[in-house]
């Protein structure tokens, strides 16, 4: 697993997601998003699955180990949060954060 494959995890409904989806929530094109469900796919981390709401499209679902590695990375990001903002206190953590949501999102 490489850190780019954040950019399907990380945005990766528990129940599945379409690719177009991922490559919108991620600000990745659909191409890239493509590549790295196929790599994530091959590691065990995820499968393609018919959508049930379309017949045309699949689902990226995680397997029950890109769940496991989905939390791991969920409890990794907490805790560095919780440094930032032991560090610099809530307030100001909360603020900066939402400067750099709004900054991220153009």
């Amino acid at each position: 697993m490489r850190p780019r494959h954040g950019a399907v995890l990380a945005y990766l409904d528990p129940e599945g997601s379409r690719a177009t989806d991922l490559a919108a929530r991620s600000g990745q094109h659909k191409q890239v998003i493509g590549t790295l469900v196929d790599e994530l796919e091959e590691l065990g981390y995820v499968e393609r699955r018919p959508d049930p709401q379309d017949r045309r499209a699949k689902l990226v679902v995680p397997t029950d180990l890109g769940l496991d590695q989905a939390h791991k990375s969920r409890v990794i990001l907490a805790g560095i949060e919780a440094r930032h903002a032991a560090e610099v206190g809530e307030e100001a953590y909360a603020a900066f954060k939402t400067v750099l949501i709004r900054i991220a999102r153009g």
